[in-house]
């Protein structure tokens, strides 16, 4: 129970406090076709990682974000199909960890990552936003499932930016 009520208030202080985006999206929806995330940075210990930024860039387009004080960020306008880079850096602008993202869609909603250190990002048609969380190993390797909470508010409530 104490679980569920700590990853509820994650949630809705990391919905309550917004973040960036990769563009400009001005009325708070996803992008035609664009894909929103809601992510939680954190230790394999389960610790937050705060105080840094998480760096989100395609070919053509990359932002920013400050990781919130519960390590989480939003980002909106995000490739449905294709690849991104993302780069965690910690409070000194040093790289903690890195991984390539491939996002696709498929019949079910799933993330996960590859022997091949690629975070693998599966979302129905359907599907507007999905939760992701990225570990951090102690040998700086990030890793990424599906974060599965199901209570708070939409993450199109969020002020965002878009791809």
């Amino acid at each position: 129970m104490c679980i569920h009520k700590m990853m509820a208030a994650l949630l809705a202080l990391f919905l309550l406090s917004g973040c960036a985006g990769m563009g400009a999206a001005s009325s708070g929806k996803t992008d035609e076709g664009g894909l929103s995330i809601a992510a939680l940075f954190q230790t394999e210990s389960g610790d937050a990682l705060y105080g840094g930024a998480a760096h989100f860039s395609t070919e053509t387009k990359s932002d920013s974000c400050q990781l919130n004080s519960d390590g989480t960020v939003g980002i909106s306008g995000l490739p449905r199909n294709g690849e991104l880079l993302l780069t965690l850096f910690d409070r000194q602008q040093n790289v903690q960890g890195a991984m390539k993202l491939s996002f696709s869609e498929g019949a079910v909603i799933d993330a996960s990552t590859g022997e091949d250190g690629v975070g693998h990002i599966t979302v129905r048609s359907d599907t507007n936003e999905v939760a992701l969380i990225f570990i951090l190993t102690e040998e700086g390797v990030l890793q990424c499932t599906l974060w599965l909470v199901n209570t708070g508010p939409s993450y199109t409530d969020l002020p965002q930016k878009g791809v």
